[in-house]
């Protein structure tokens, strides 16, 4: 019998690691009448610390684990505590259910990881919960897409829009500072196509700005809608993919309010209008500030029906849709504005409220399917989870040589066949006319 040495490479195809340890092998007479035997299984050599390290990551218990890689919860508690080992194969399973590497596995003590926030909250009616698995992926995916960018950019200038406020100011005045920051007049928000025209000319203004926007999936909106991370140099707000087009819109104004204020956060978007903790102070600021950006009250009360009205107006769906899509929001955050500079009750809110959340959430998977009922190709998608400055980053230093091509779709999360497809959807791209791009 002979050991193969240990190796490591790459593959191209998803940039992703494969470790190959020593392997017992046998060299069998060839026997032509006689059935071949069974080869003798490949066990990782793993670290058992390493194992443990990379389900508690996750906050799963070890009978949820084990229930997710359908094994027994015995066989996962021996493998953790070093009596038996996984085999290659189903080492590879658990470093795919975990969002680790596989080398990752054979290290001989945890990495330094990312700081999770411990005040995550969820809509009004639930309960604090310890934030999920795939929330917490979410956030590890949006800190490694930042060191990432800040390893291909070290010489990144800082944010104009981080910790600019200290004081806790009027909520209008820090819209009006953030409008001059970002660069977006009331004229060009309302020349923008409505919904996704308008999610993406925010979202370039936000990037103009040195922010870092990227998509997350398969989290509910329940528990959470959006992230911050308020750091000088490439702050990131993370935006729910599975949000509606209008939802994402105030997730990233109320976000950008956390940035502003130095303070990241988490971004449920609950009915905030009074604080009833002293957290909660901070989440009704980033609301109102987030409804005075996107719908200014002078222009709001100069529109010649709400200059007309008061607080015991009855407001239709129809002159609420009017003004939603005059500026490029949700009716919900019309009714918010109009609260908020006197044109409507506090019931007539709460009513309209209610009726709204009682709809379902539109566009779900935060694309529009074409005619045939396709979905948006791989090269969209990409380009909406990374944004474009980090897709950029990545595609420069890989046509200067600086990175390779498995480094390219590990950062990227695609085969190498999509870059020309991602390079076009990011060229010639004009920020403020609201078009797919």
């Amino acid at each position: 019998m002979t050991d193969e040495p240990t190796r490591v490479r790459r593959r191209s195809r998803g940039g992703q690691l494969e470790l190959w340890v020593p392997a017992v092998t046998t060299d069998w007479p060839i026997q032509p009448t006689a059935s071949r035997p069974t080869r003798t299984r490949q066990l990782a050599r793993c670290n058992p610390a390493m194992l443990q390290w990379g389900r508690e990551s996750l906050g799963l218990s070890l009978k949820e684990a084990a229930a997710q890689l359908r094994i027994p919860a015995s066989r996962l508690e021996a493998w953790e505590r070093g009596n038996s080992r996984p085999t290659i194969p189903q080492l590879r399973k658990i470093a795919h259910r975990y969002r680790r590497s596989l080398p990752a596995f054979f290290l001989p003590a945890p990495p330094r990881d990312w700081p999770v926030p411990r005040d995550w909250r969820r809509l009004p009616g639930h309960p604090p919960l310890q934030p999920s698995p795939e929330l917490l992926i979410a956030l590890r995916l949006a800190f490694y897409r930042r060191s990432i960018a800040m390893e291909l950019d070290s010489e990144a200038p800082s944010s104009p829009v981080v910790g600019i406020f200290r004081a806790r100011l009027v909520a209008e005045d820090m819209a009006v500072k953030a409008r001059a920051l970002l660069g977006v007049t009331l004229a060009q928000q309302e020349s923008w196509e409505p919904r996704y025209g308008a999610l993406n000319s925010w979202k370039n203004a936000l990037e103009r700005a040195g922010v870092l926007v990227f998509h997350f999936t398969d989290v509910p909106v329940g528990e959470v809608r959006g992230f911050s991370l308020s750091e000088r140099t490439l702050p990131v707000i993370g935006v729910n993919g599975s949000d509606s087009v209008n939802g994402r819109i105030f997730t990233l104004a109320h976000e950008l309010g956390h940035l502003m204020l130095g303070e990241g956060g988490s971004c449920d978007l609950g009915d905030a209008t009074r604080a009833r903790l002293a957290r909660d102070r901070t989440e009704v600021l980033c609301n109102q500030f987030a409804g005075a950006l996107l719908v200014p009250a002078d222009a709001l009360i100069g529109d010649p029906v709400v200059a007309r009205a008061d607080r015991s107006s009855q407001w239709s769906d129809f002159e609420l849709d009017r003004l939603a899509t005059r500026f490029r929001v949700s009716r919900e955050v019309v009714l918010r504005r109009l609260l908020v500079v006197g044109r409507a009750s506090i019931d007539l809110y709460r009513r309209k409220r209610a009726e709204l959340l009682a709809l379902p959430i539109a566009d779900k998977r935060g694309q529009k399917a074409d005619a045939k009922g396709r979905g948006p190709g791989v090269a969209v998608m990409v380009v909406r989870d990374v944004g474009k400055p980090f897709a950029r980053l990545v595609l420069d230093a890989y046509h200067a040589d600086s990175i390779s091509g498995p480094d390219v779709a590990d950062y990227l999360g695609v085969g190498l066949r999509h870059l020309p497809a991602i390079e076009t959807r990011l060229v010639g791209q004009d920020v403020l006319t609201g078009g797919n791009r």
